[in-house]
């Protein structure tokens, strides 16, 4: 007899339980309707006017440098440039193989583009060439810039970066990098020996 009497007090408590856990996942349902559907259409709505009215859509933003190009003592500086045309900038590391053998492929396309008796002359494209960083164990100081920049005979500015950290910014890893700029925007990037066919073809592509 206890043992029935038992058995009805564990199905009456069973199903109590039963009935209170469906009214709490009723209520969580009512509150999920209630609260959370108006909570989804205003972050849909947010994210809408973040992309429409502030999130700039297009090329990553060049970062700002102002440089001293230690052959000749001038200070450059990006303000001057990267709003004003085309400016080309690399990086390069003295002692690089692949970036002694660009230097002659980059005075080809400085004569193209720079020298005012060419054809080809635009008076808003620019060049830099940025060191400053390590090879190995070592590191391209000043001197060592100036000293290139002479031995190639190049005309456009080789710039020291003291803080070693610019090229770093602009993403890269390896020498010879370079990047195309306008309007204060990276339009190209690329890692590695180019010639001067292909260089060509992607200045051509902003000029």
């Amino acid at each position: 007899m206890a043992s029935k009497r038992k058995r009805k007090l564990e199905k009456k408590s069973s199903r109590e339980f039963q009935e209170k856990m469906q009214a709490r996942r009723d209520s969580a349902s009512d509150a999920l309707w209630t609260y959370g559907l108006p909570l989804v259409v205003i972050l849909v709505v947010g994210l809408g006017v973040y992309f429409a009215f502030f999130y700039e859509l297009g090329d990553p933003k060049a970062e700002e440098w102002e440089l001293e190009d230690p052959q000749t003592g001038e200070m450059f500086s990006s303000d001057d440039y990267y709003n004003d045309g085309l400016t080309f900038v690399e990086f390069f590391n003295t002692k690089c193989g692949h970036c002694q053998e660009q230097e002659p492929i980059l005075n080809d396309i400085y004569e193209k583009y720079m020298n005012e008796e060419s054809p080809d002359y635009v008076s808003s494209f620019h060049m830099f060439s940025i060191g400053g960083y390590k090879l190995g164990s070592g590191q391209d100081s000043a001197t060592n810039i100036a000293n290139f920049k002479t031995e190639y005979g190049s005309q456009w500015p080789h710039l020291f970066d003291s803080s070693g950290e610019l090229m770093r910014d602009y993403g890269f890893s390896s020498y010879p990098s370079m990047v195309l700029v306008k309007n204060g925007e990276i339009v190209y990037s690329h890692s590695g020996k180019m010639t001067e066919a292909q260089l060509s073809a992607q200045i051509d592509k902003y000029i």
